[in-house]
């Protein structure tokens, strides 16, 4: 998630935020979680100098005002959460390194203890305020804790809380019908997951069921989860361990912004017609990728 503390200008700005990534199960993070700290140190230093000569704080320092005066103002906000008695950060870690796989690590030496979210924010053990600039994570980024989502959680628990497809439901079916209604063409029939991985690994398999052709292609620093099938079509070495991948070849991402081709599409289009005629039978099961690419390589040259 990324984070935005408030406080008074007066106070000096978090710093736990901005230490190098660390991992106890000796797995780097993942490259674009490096380069971001990295990048941040960088701001940190550049912006040094310009502290020490001004007595103006950080928050101070505003754009130019615009044209009509006026500045874009965050909606309305109000809530105070009631005073936090659980466990501290400290104990919190202490069980978390005791109890839980390695595998599970965090991006940073000191994480937050977040303990409650409302709306676009979320609060710390000290009731310290955060602005969470993704609204959530991945496939749930729709806030936090927002009074309708929270009213259909509790009307439907209510009733009952889990059943078997086995059985007749109206609310899978009324969400299948709500999802469809969304979707163009003949896009009309779901099936539900509880991941994003279980998704990629469902696709992948029909794919390959319907075209009778195991070749995949995905796209290089592309992340699709790590189970036993996505974690081919992944291409983060970060991500991968050392079982058996096949039948997933990865060609190079058309960033036109840091694409090793730039902006030439005559390129990356040969780059696939390429590993289709020299890595495959000719044909291929499928092709999958992410809408957006959050992390890619430097330009070539």
């Amino acid at each position: 998630m990324a984070l935005l503390q408030h406080q008074p200008a007066t106070h000096t700005p978090a710093r736990r935020f901005c230490r190098a990534p660390t991992n106890r199960a000796g797995r780097k993070p993942p490259q674009h979680m490096q380069r971001l700290a990295s990048s941040r140190r960088l701001l940190q230093a550049a912006l040094a100098p310009a502290r020490a000569n001004s007595s103006l704080s950080a928050a101070a320092v505003a754009a130019p005002a615009p044209a009509n005066g006026a500045f874009p103002k965050m909606p309305a906000f109000d809530y105070t959460p009631p005073p936090y008695d659980g466990p501290r950060a400290e104990e919190i870690f202490r069980k978390r390194a005791q109890f839980l796989s390695p595998s599970l690590f965090h991006f940073y030496d000191r994480p937050l203890n977040i303990v409650e979210g409302k709306m676009q924010y979320l609060f710390d053990e000290d009731g310290r305020r955060y602005l969470d600039a993704f609204g959530g994570i991945a496939t749930v980024c729709c806030g936090h804790c927002h009074p309708d989502v929270v009213e259909a959680i509790v009307n439907q628990a209510k009733r009952i809380q889990h059943s078997t497809v086995l059985y007749l439901n109206h609310a899978i079916a009324d969400f299948a019908e709500a999802l469809a209604s969304k979707m163009p063409g003949d896009l009309k029939v779901v099936f539900f997951t509880n991941s994003g991985t279980e998704a990629n690994e469902l696709a992948l398999m029909i794919a390959r069921l319907y075209t009778g052709c195991n070749d995949i292609i995905s796209l290089r620093n592309g992340y699709h989860g790590n189970a036993a099938g996505t974690m081919g079509a992944t291409a983060q070495s970060n991500w991968k361990f050392n079982v058996v991948q096949t039948g997933v070849h990865h060609a190079l991402n058309p960033d036109p912004f840091r694409g090793a081709f730039g902006s030439d599409g005559e390129k990356y289009a040969r780059d696939v017609q390429e590993i289709i005629e020299f890595g495959t039978t000719g044909r291929v099961g499928g092709f999958i990728s992410e809408a957006i690419q959050v992390f890619q390589y430097q330009s070539v040259g």
